[in-house]
């Protein structure tokens, strides 16, 4: 997948987050399974104007 940028059309750069606490994730919002109805989350910038976009690991995960 190579996402492009809603504003000036570049490709987007996949990144990463660090933080001092959990993993940011994705989870359906009428999930009764947390595992099943999850994925990791995971940030795409673009180099030209800044606009980031998230995209989730398993979008699979949400139907």
């Amino acid at each position: 997948m190579e996402p492009q940028c809603l504003k000036c059309n570049e490709r987007l750069t996949k990144c990463t987050t660090y933080s001092t606490g959990d993993t940011f994730i994705a989870v359906k919002a009428t999930a009764k399974s947390f595992t099943e109805n999850s994925s990791r989350m995971i940030p795409y910038v673009c180099s030209k104007c800044g606009l980031i976009e998230w995209y989730v690991e398993k979008p699979s995960n949400f139907k």
